[in-house]
Formats: C-alpha cells, sequence, structure tokens
C-alpha cells in the first residue's frame, strides 16, 4: 500500500471558476491561466478538461505551451512572458502560439524574422516595473508590428501590482497611465486584468481577462474568502493519521523539543512534511482538520511527518482522514501561518502526493 498522501483537484470546480470570470464581464474574452503546472493543479489534465469551454490558455513560456499542445490541446495558447529566442517565434508560427512582446529585442527580432503570429500583445510597463516598454514607445511599438503585415491583430497590455489590496489606489494610477499610454491607439483591444482586477475592478468592455489564481477557487483577498467571490476550492490535499500516543505534562515533541505538552495530550502523527510541499516554518496555530474539527501542530513541521494535538477529539485512530487544505480549511488561511500567499502553497507541491482527478 502507497503513502495514504492524495491530493484531489476538483475539475468541475476549475470550469465553475473560469465561468465566474467570464460571467463578471460578459463582453471580455478570458484566458485560463495554466502556468507553473496550472498553480501545481496538473496542466495536461486542466487544460485538456478546460479546452472546450476557454476562449484561451495563458502559461509563462514555450515549454509549458508545447507541452499542452502534445496534450492534444487545440485552443489558442498566449505566452505572457514572450519568447527568448529566435527559434522560439519559428515554434510561436508552427504550433499558432500567441505572444507577448515588452522589449525591443523581442520586437526587432520579429521584425527581421520572416514569421507569421496570429496575435501579439504589447506590454507596457505602467508602475510594475518588472517587463513591459515605456509608455512613450507605445505608438512605435505598434506601428513597427504593424508595417511587417505579419501580425493579424495587435493587442496591448498591462499588469497591476496591488489589484489584491482594495485600500490601495495604485490600481487606479496605473490605469490612468495606461489609458494615456494608448491614447492614439485606443481602438486596440486590451488585457489588464489579473485575477484580483477581474474580481474588483471594473473593465474595459472587449478586454482579455487573465484569471490565474482564482481558476482554483482561491481568494486573492485578504478578509475575503473564495467562497464569498463565488469562486470552489479545486484543490483537497489529504493525508491519514499513521500514529497516536499519549504525553504527560512537560515533555516535548518533534525536532528541536520545540513544542513541550501543557498538560496530558494525545498526539498525532500525520504522514506529510516539508518533501511533500507542506511549509516547515509554518506555527503551532496552523489548522489541521481531523473528524470535522480543527486541529493544531504540535512541533516542527519535519520532511515527511508531522503531529498534531487532538486531545479534544473523541477517538482519534490510525487510518482517520486528515484534511491539510481544501473546501472546510483554504489554503490561503494556510499560508497566513507562514507568512506567504496561497500562490506558494500550490505551485510548490512537490509530486509525491499523487493527483486524482474529480470530474
Amino acid at each position: 500500500m502507497s503513502r495514504p498522501l492524495k491530493t484531489y483537484v476538483d475539475l468541475e470546480a476549475i470550469k465553475h471558476n473560469y465561468l465566474v470570470s467570464k460571467s463578471l464581464h460578459p463582453h471580455s474574452h478570458s484566458f485560463a491561466v495554466v502556468k507553473a503546472n496550472a498553480y501545481g493543479h496538473g496542466a495536461r489534465k486542466v487544460a485538456s478538461y478546460l479546452d472546450e469551454y476557454v476562449d484561451a490558455f495563458a502559461v509563462a513560456s514555450i515549454d509549458e505551451a508545447i507541452e499542452l499542445r502534445e496534450a492534444l490541446v487545440t485552443s489558442p495558447i498566449f505566452l505572457l512572458e514572450g519568447t527568448f529566442s529566435k527559434d522560439e517565434l519559428y515554434q510561436c508560427q508552427e504550433y499558432r502560439f500567441w505572444t507577448v512582446i515588452e522589449n525591443t529585442i523581442q520586437l526587432n527580432d520579429f521584425i527581421n524574422n520572416d514569421v507569421s503570429i496570429e496575435k501579439i500583445f504589447i506590454k507596457i510597463d505602467t508602475g510594475m516595473h518588472r517587463l513591459g516598454i515605456s509608455p512613450d514607445n507605445v505608438d512605435s511599438f505598434v506601428n513597427s508590428l504593424q508595417a511587417t503585415g505579419r501580425v493579424e491583430e495587435v493587442l496591448l497590455m498591462t499588469h497591476f501590482s496591488s489589484a489584491d489590496n482594495l485600500q490601495s489606489q495604485v490600481t487606479s494610477e496605473q490605469q490612468a497611465c495606461f489609458a494615456k499610454a494608448c491614447e492614439n491607439v485606443s481602438h486596440l483591444i486590451t488585457s489588464v486584468a489579473n485575477s484580483a482586477a477581474v474580481l474588483k475592478e471594473k473593465l474595459p468592455d472587449k478586454s482579455w481577462l487573465r484569471p490565474g489564481l482564482m481558476l482554483y477557487g482561491i481568494s486573492p483577498f485578504e478578509g475575503i474568502s473564495a467562497s464569498e467571490l463565488d469562486l470552489k476550492p479545486a484543490m483537497t490535499f489529504m493525508s491519514k493519521v499513521i500514529s497516536v500516543r499519549k504525553l504527560k505534562e512537560g515533555e516535548k515533541v518533534g525536532y528541536a523539543q520545540a513544542y513541550e505538552v501543557k498538560g496530558d495530550k494525545v498526539i498525532a502523527t500525520v504522514a506529510v512534511g516539508y518533501g511533500d510541499g507542506y511549509p516547515r516554518g509554518l506555527d503551532f496555530t496552523t489548522p489541521i482538520i481531523i473528524h470535522g474539527e480543527v486541529c493544531f501542530l504540535a512541533g516542527r513541521v519535519s520532511m515527511d511527518m508531522i503531529t498534531v494535538d487532538v486531545s479534544h477529539l473523541e477517538a482519534v485512530e490510525i487510518g482517520d482522514d486528515v484534511l491539510l487544505w481544501g473546501a472546510n480549511n483554504p489554503v490561503e488561511t494556510v499560508a497566513a501561518h507562514v507568512q506567504t500567499i496561497g500562490y506558494e502553497l500550490v505551485t510548490r507541491m512537490t509530486g509525491r502526493a499523487k493527483i486524482e482527478y474529480i470530474g
């Protein structure tokens, strides 16, 4: 029998979340962002399931895009970071990929090579200062691409740095910067919205949405749950109790004996650890669900195991189910206990927990 650790991925939930993005902006098109192995959910399976429903997919690199074509995905696929060499431009033509141009080298590579691409998005830096051309160069980039006659459509895009912070004015400032940069080419279709912006911002009609995190049923906002946003968590991370023991006042648990028992306790050992993607730095108030009740870590996370205080539960036994995160224990809640975000936890899964797909 294999180690009792499973990741369940609900494909129907991912489809539901994609359709939520569409319903919020019914005159727009929407990518399904499946980069980083579909945020740890399995890009091949997720994209194959969504293929008949989506307008297009978006990935980080050409390797991720080719993997989807090898899985017989037929929808358009968009490279969010563009190409990294001239050879990749020819692969875009061969596999019918769309791409970003965000710097002069990428622009010149396209101009100087006899390649045709259906859609090219010019990325504009409106304050994120990570990728994108200066707003002052938008007109010249648009004119240069259109002059080649080898692009069916030129589009404009940017990326918001703080859309998940509903108190911040930065998104409004970036929107204003983007609008000014596009003044002379305002007839072109745009793409500005990540998950947070899709959920909470007023967006241009007929734009291209870029929902990523929300597809997997994870809220991008502190203090607003996925269910409040009509999102369904797609990943359920489960294990089982593999040992149970009674400890007395003052006994210590785990590496460095970092956890000291206060009063007599019952401690359950669970088969999961940082070798599986369960973060080592989680604190002792991290919630774990056993018998439908909230329990807490009791000791440091080790490579393959955790220990949990189950003293308040009745008759915990070897083989009992343990919910590490999922619908009743949101991954973003767990992430907060290690001062990170849900994005990191789902994308850092190591593959030791085999995925089973539902739907």
